[in-house]
């Protein structure tokens, strides 16, 4: 048989390099580590792709497909190494990729009834190696509900809410679960999704909602921070599209984060280590008590889309609500005031008296 001809090794005199060539869009069924049962079988997305020096005509599409044959079974970042190694050496390339997007179920018990359902989430695996160094990333979209603290505010009866979608990606330097992702953005919603829910559990999830309402930026930062807390994470990415129930349009935010650089703190803003904001302290120490926002805004003598007002920073307590709420949780009444920014007369007097020992102290 006469040898057949290679057009793809043939020489191009164009002269123009081509970023990234090779297949997408490939359905291939693969093994996902998993939390809870060790693994997970899925089918994923998948695209491979190579770098082409501009004096190559084409590429060897066939191989990368010949590639995954070999390494059927478990595709995680384990295996990534070995795959992205493998397509450089049989495409002759310097670059290569391969990104993978799949649905991923996560067992998931409703808050009341305890009914067990499957929720599906859509993850994703991005590798680059390029000659003998490697970037990975990991991802995952997340189906949550927000509501808004506006119409919480103004509005007599309820609040307009929405599903939210967050796409997270990640890159880090130890191991992180897909599951740490899901449940650290899960955590800054307004509420979870599930599956499955029965009428006791639907009145959990709505008025769960109503106790934490957020706007689409208040979802990515807390996401951003609850993110950056995972071990060895070192680079993320998050953005938040929520879909509106009362607009015609999607609200949008996105954040991006590098450790070292922090643009979730801006120069105004305290440090961590200073302690969180004084609305953040009274959510916090509120979710601590398992109180609901309705619950203590009754005991303070408040209304509800005040409290609300109050946990996001746009209002105050007044001296006797201060009070109330030292009485309520058992605190002193001069630290309650003091997180809230109200400095007793008798401190501004002795401040008054040695300033500048006053800073020295404090610095």
């Amino acid at each position: 048989m006469s040898v057949l001809p290679d057009h793809a090794a043939e020489f191009d005199s164009r002269g123009l390099p081509i970023d990234r060539v090779g297949i997408k869009d490939l359905r291939y069924p693969v093994q996902i580590l998993d939390r809870s049962n060790g693994m997970q079988s899925t089918v994923a997305n998948m695209g491979l792709y190579v770098a082409l020096p501009h004096h190559f005509k084409g590429t060897h599409m066939s191989r990368f497909v010949e590639i995954l044959n070999e390494v059927r079974g478990e595709l995680t970042f384990r295996t990534m190494p070995n795959i992205l190694e493998a397509i450089q050496r049989r495409l002759e390339a310097d670059d290569a990729w391969l990104e993978m997007d799949f649905p991923y179920f996560m067992a998931k018990h409703a808050p009341v009834s305890g009914a067990e359902s499957l929720m599906e989430y859509h993850g994703r695996f991005v590798g680059h190696r390029k000659g003998d160094r490697a970037d990975y990333t990991l991802g995952v979209t997340v189906p949550v509900k927000s509501l808004c603290p506006c119409s919480k505010a103004v509005s007599d009866y309820g609040a307009h809410n929405q599903r939210s979608l967050v796409s997270v990606d990640i890159r880090a330097d130890d191991f992180v679960w897909l599951e740490d992702l899901v449940e650290a953005v899960e955590s800054c919603a307004s509420a979870p999704l599930y599956a499955l829910l029965k009428r006791e559990d639907e009145k959990f999830v709505t008025e769960q909602a109503y106790d934490n309402p957020k706007f689409v930026e208040d979802l990515v930062r807390d996401c951003v921070i609850a993110l950056k807390a995972l071990p060895g994470v070192n680079w993320l990415h998050v953005s938040a599209e929520n879909q509106e129930s009362i607009h015609n349009h999607a609200a949008y935010a996105e954040i991006e984060w590098t450790r070292g650089e922090d643009p979730t703190l801006g120069a105004a803003v305290a440090p961590a280590s200073e302690g969180p904001s004084f609305s953040d302290w009274v959510r916090g120490q509120r979710q601590a008590r398992s109180v609901s926002q309705k619950g203590l805004a009754e005991a303070l003598g408040v209304s509800g889309s005040y409290l609300s007002r109050v946990e996001s920073g746009e209002k105050a307590l007044s001296s006797d609500a201060l009070e109330r709420l030292a009485a309520l949780w058992g605190l002193d009444p001069a630290n309650v005031r003091l997180r809230a920014g109200i400095v007793p007369a008798d401190l501004l007097a002795r401040i008054a008296r040695d300033p500048e020992g006053f800073r020295r102290w404090a610095e």
